[in-house]
């Protein structure tokens, strides 16, 4: 239960500081607007910087926003969505598709292996292998894992079968459910 609570209050740090990096844009964008202010175009900056802010938040879109569903927050998240979100879980676990997985994902996403790690793309997720990722453990938690029992936290959604056993969570990021960590 203690290495549940570590891993849920580490995964709440993480969301909190990625959604403060990304409501105070990339450093280009930054230095870009204050220039831009200082010469009085700063409306057309903004625009541009929405835009492209906008284009890297589509090329990383789950499936959730192909379906047209977009969350304001975790606490707006239906049951049955978070259920079916897990449930995509774990089959993509079941078959240890880790392409599937993959895709549920909402990057960058804390991976507990070893010392643990921040992935910053698909590719390297992928790269880290199938057999690093889906552990006899990891697969036993997310079979057993019980889905009616999913609830909203400010970390999003922890989904798991036994107390110290692995879990994954996920949450809303960009209007997007996605994985925000795979604990071992």
């Amino acid at each position: 239960m203690k290495n549940k609570m570590i891993c849920a209050l580490l995964t709440t740090v993480m969301v909190l500081s990625f959604a403060a990096c990304g409501s105070q844009g990339n450093g280009a964008a930054s230095a870009e607007s204050t220039v831009t202010s200082e010469s009085g175009a700063e409306a057309s900056t903004a625009e541009s910087s929405a835009a492209e802010a906008s284009a890297e938040t589509t090329t990383e879109v789950s499936a959730d926003a192909a379906n047209g569903t977009s969350y304001e927050d975790n606490f707006a998240v239906s049951t049955e969505d978070a259920a079916a979100f897990a449930k995509k879980i774990q089959d993509a676990v079941a078959a240890e598709d880790l392409n599937a997985l993959a895709d549920l994902v909402n990057y960058p996403v804390y991976v507990a292996l070893g010392d643990g790690s921040v992935i910053e793309t698909r590719e390297d997720l992928i790269a880290l292998g199938a057999d690093k990722i889906f552990t006899p453990e990891l697969k036993d938690s997310m079979a057993n894992a019980d889905l009616s029992e999913l609830s909203p936290s400010m970390a999003g959604f922890t989904l798991y079968s036994t107390g110290d056993g692995p879990n994954i969570t996920f949450n809303v990021q960009n209007g997007v459910l996605g994985i925000s960590g795979i604990n071992y």
